[in-house]
């Protein structure tokens, strides 16, 4: 979260005593001025009124007790913006918790419980062979009975 809280004078050139001046500020939340004392910075370059400054999805109100992300210049409470764009597992598609432990394969990625052999359900764990395919994860055995019966689809002369 980039939160930065700044009241709206021009601090001046290096040195000197900072300007009453008003620096303009438009709010990237309505478009208008903002006028208030303090204004709420998201990231270097968007300026919002505090009763602005809302998740895209909940209309929960941001401020510097929460964290706020920033994506495709539309803001979002971290909740919303994990369930929209965070990692989610390829088998159960439910995303993960800080603590989660995970398993990897090609760029899918998998809660260890979920990471299981699509024909016989078995878990696997690190060490065991596997292949990914498009319809799932196979052990090695259930890969090899799959791949024995591909190749003989074609051929009428088999059992």
């Amino acid at each position: 979260s980039l939160w930065t809280l700044h009241p709206l004078t021009d601090m001046g050139d290096m040195g000197d005593p900072p300007k009453k001046k008003r620096l303009i500020s438009l709010c990237v939340g309505c478009g208008n001025q903002i006028h208030d004392q303090y204004i709420l910075r998201v990231s270097p370059d968007l300026e919002w009124h505090a009763a602005c400054l809302k998740c895209a999805e909940c209309n929960q109100y941001l401020d510097e007790t929460c964290t706020c992300f920033v994506r495709d210049g539309k803001t979002y409470c971290k909740r919303d913006y994990i369930r929209l764009y965070g990692i989610k597992c390829a088998k159960c598609s439910i995303g993960f918790s800080k603590n989660d432990f995970v398993m990897r394969a090609r760029a899918k990625v998998y809660h260890i419980e979920c990471f299981r052999c699509v024909a016989c359900s078995r878990q696997l764990i690190p060490g065991d062979e596997f292949a990914l395919r498009e319809d799932g994860l196979f052990c090695r055995a259930d890969h090899d009975v799959v791949e024995r019966a591909s190749m003989g689809a074609g051929d009428p002369l088999s059992p």
